[in-house]
């Protein structure tokens, strides 16, 4: 009877061990994933502010620049692949949450034209976050999948750029001149990764993405303030010029696949 017993418990494993491999899809790459991912950008965003209207020596001293660069980024992603044979071709959205950086520099002037005192500038160099859609080719390994992948990014949070005017002695600016937009909300990502997979209907991933944003809007603005104030600044005008913006992304994550057990 022991004997026996033991014989059928060995059958109900083998059937069990069958019927779990039989239960996997040979197409592990077909289907919809949802997951996470973080990673972070390296950019080079340089943009040159300065007031109008001046003699040229004096508007290079009062000349604004900067450039930044490193950034942590995070969110979640959903898609679809389609499967034949090993290819495979699919669609896909990513929502990320990105620490935008705001760019700050100052600049002390103590001359007659403009009005000596403090002049801050203000701006986001990169987005608070961001929505990437766009589709995938891959060849489909037994356990990895390397692909290509392009799209659009469409961005959110302020563009605006921003000069502010402290008089001497004062501790609160008085005046200011609203500029333009430092990048466009839409633009396109092109890159590639790998997908590497796990035990069972999990995959972890690696990416690169190269963004390029449409460029934003170089607006001359005039004084805002009182009127005693900017009286000071007639025929003066701020302009904000992104002159170079280039943006890559690496990122790291973890899919779920919702149909890797079907048969």
């Amino acid at each position: 009877m022991r004997t026996l017993a033991m014989r059928v418990l060995s059958l109900l494993s083998l059937g069990l061990f069958a019927g779990a491999a039989s239960a996997q899809s040979d197409t592990p790459w077909d289907g919809l994933y949802v997951g996470v991912n973080a990673g972070g950008a390296l950019n080079k965003t340089c943009a040159n502010s300065a007031l109008r209207g001046l003699t040229e020596n004096v508007t290079e001293s009062t000349r604004l620049s900067n450039c930044a660069s490193g950034d942590l980024l995070g969110g979640v992603q959903i898609g679809e692949n389609f499967q034949t044979k090993r290819l495979v071709w699919g669609i896909g959205a990513d929502v990320d949450i990105w620490s935008a950086k705001s760019d700050n520099p100052l600049v002390k002037y103590s001359g007659q034209v403009p009005p000596a005192g403090t002049y801050a500038f203000s701006g986001k160099t990169t987005p608070s976050d961001f929505l990437v859609v766009g589709t995938r080719l891959g060849y489909a390994g037994d356990l990895w999948l390397p692909y290509l992948r392009a799209g659009a990014i469409i961005t959110t949070g302020s563009r605006d750029s921003t000069l502010s005017y402290t008089p001497p002695g004062a501790t609160k600016p008085t005046a200011s001149f609203n500029g333009g937009k430092a990048f466009g909300s839409t633009g396109w990502v092109a890159g590639g990764g790998t997908e590497i997979g796990l035990n069972g209907a999990w995959s972890i991933t690696a990416e690169y993405l190269h963004v390029n944003f449409s460029k934003g809007s170089d607006t001359t603005a005039t004084c805002t303030g009182a009127a005693s104030t900017c009286a000071a600044f007639s025929g003066i005008s701020f302009t904000g010029i992104r002159t170079s913006d280039s943006t890559n992304i690496f990122r790291i994550g973890i899919n779920h696949w919702f149909g890797y057990w079907e048969p």
